[in-house]
């Protein structure tokens, strides 16, 4: 026990009233300075830096000196908080307990537990773990990454040991308020949807998931020859056993595993899962009343639409638009690996996805034998045998022909930096950047400032991608710049 001088030391019953009125009068002031109350001033203005996909199985700090790169890192060291999501695993062979997955989102994503430690170098506060590379060590994998980003004081969200958990949004402590990171994916393995208990069973680790249903709309002259059809096959089959089933004129057709039913047009109609939605919503909303400023990140292979220019699926715009409803200042979104356009609704960003980041996809290692074995490679298989019957270099030029290393538009992205006043946003600037496409594998993927002719080129897509939505940008010094008032609302 600390010891106090004697005249430090204060005997209530020597109080006198007068001096008891002034203490509680102090006391209710200070008590009523922090109910309902923005400790932010009325239209303070704060910053968030957004990025898409970070494969990362190198190191970057040792590009320091390089401007280009460092023209990236500084504007998102710069703002109050930076997002990405991260697509991979992080933890190290020796200590794993783990396994790799009979199932895996494409690939068995690993890099070194060092990538989480270059990311917070960089200046990224914010990450989301929800993706279709969770679950592709096991649940052992996801947990060695949360406990990674744990250790460094990151924050991370969009896993956890159960659905609810999962949808949690987790805090960021900045001075200019407090960030709430809510993290989800509609892109995602089947064993890495998290769920909640019962009273009579556990709950399931996993991600944050927002399922899409969807079933097939015939006009009704093909819907009546698909029931035909459906009926034959039961018929040569044992009741359950074909996978058809039939009925009504107006009842759906469930055939060979999709559902089939009548309507004007032949099209796919897909909506999102009542349940998932509103946990997500839900968590938005506490998350806007526990927090100054809410973030959503959401890994969408399926947000890239018809075409470049043709918009996000009305499913999932009407979904994102909800979440800023909800209270979401902004939504980012990746997973398709290439850019998409920008929406600005009521006064918040949509990011509709923001391609990768880093993308050091091809020095991923090891290669489980699964992996091998898609491309007829047997035991005696070296990872750089994988990467080149993946990617089939032409035998000519030695240049790509398939996979992510053919495609340039993998390879250019955006990171933009939004200026926001109160709940509003009234600034973005857009920095491109390049990955280095047809740059040799030992150096691909480590993101720079695009070059001027490059870096035009990546702006003008994304301007052209940004017109459905009515968002238009200035160019300025190399990059694009969006502002208040320059986009229809």
């Amino acid at each position: 026990m600390k010891n106090y001088p004697e005249k430090c030391v204060f005997h209530s019953a020597a109080l006198s009233s007068a001096l008891l009125v002034v203490v509680l009068a102090l006391i209710s002031s200070l008590q009523l300075r922090g109910q309902g109350k923005d400790p932010l001033p009325p239209g303070s203005t704060w910053t968030l830096a957004t990025a898409g996909d970070a494969i990362i199985t190198r190191q970057v700090q040792c590009f320091e000196n390089d401007p280009a790169f460092m023209a990236l890192v500084k504007p998102i060291r710069a703002a109050d908080a930076a997002a990405l999501n991260l697509e991979i695993n992080l933890f190290r062979l020796l200590d794993f307990k783990g396994y790799p997955q009979a199932e895996n989102g494409g690939a068995y994503e690993i890099g070194p537990p060092e990538g989480a430690t270059e990311l917070k170098w960089m200046g990224f506060d914010l990450i989301n773990m929800a993706n279709n590379h969770t679950t592709d060590w096991g649940i052992e994998a996801m947990l060695e990454t949360t406990r990674l980003l744990d250790s460094l004081n990151v924050t991370h969200a969009g896993t956890g040991m159960t659905a609810g958990e999962a949808a949690q949004a987790h805090y960021y402590e900045s001075a200019k308020g407090r960030f709430a990171l809510i993290g989800m994916a509609t892109s995602f393995t089947p064993m890495s949807r998290a769920s909640d208990p019962r009273p009579e069973s556990k709950g399931r680790p996993g991600l944050n998931a927002l399922r899409i249903d969807h079933v097939v709309q015939l006009v009704p002259e093909q819907m009546a020859e698909l029931r035909k059809v459906a009926q034959a096959v039961s018929a040569g089959a044992a009741a359950g056993r074909s996978g058809a089933s039939g009925g009504g004129e107006n009842r759906p057709v469930r055939f060979e595993g999709a559902t089939f039913v009548p309507g004007p047009e032949n099209k796919v109609v897909y909506t999102v899962n009542a349940a998932d939605q509103d946990r997500i919503l839900r968590s938005i909303g506490s998350a806007a009343r526990q927090a100054d400023h809410v973030v959503l990140f959401s890994h969408s292979h399926d947000i890239v639409g018809a075409s470049e220019n043709s918009g996000a699926p009305v499913h999932l715009k009407e979904f994102f638009r909800k979440c800023i409803d909800a209270g979401a200042d902004t939504v980012v979104i990746s997973g398709p690996h290439i850019l998409r356009g920008v929406e600005i609704y009521n006064g918040k960003p949509i990011f509709y996805s923001l391609g990768d980041f880093i993308m050091q996809n091809e020095t991923i290692e090891p290669v489980p034998t699964d992996m091998m074995e898609t491309l007829g490679l047997g035991t005696n298989a070296l990872v750089n045998d994988f990467y080149n019957a993946r990617s089939k270099p032409d035998p000519t030029t030695g240049f790509p022909t398939a996979y992510h290393p053919s495609n340039p538009a993998v390879w250019e992205s955006v990171v933009p930096v939004a200026v926001f006043k109160g709940h509003k946003v009234t600034e973005i600037k857009f920095y491109p950047v390049d990955m280095g496409f047809r740059v040799p594998r030992p150096h691909q993927g480590t993101p720079r400032l695009a070059e001027p002719e490059l870096g035009k080129k990546i702006l003008d897509r994304l301007a052209a991608m940004s017109e459905v939505y009515g968002t238009k940008f200035v160019m300025k010094d190399g990059i694009a710049v969006w502002e208040a008032g320059s986009a229809t609302p």
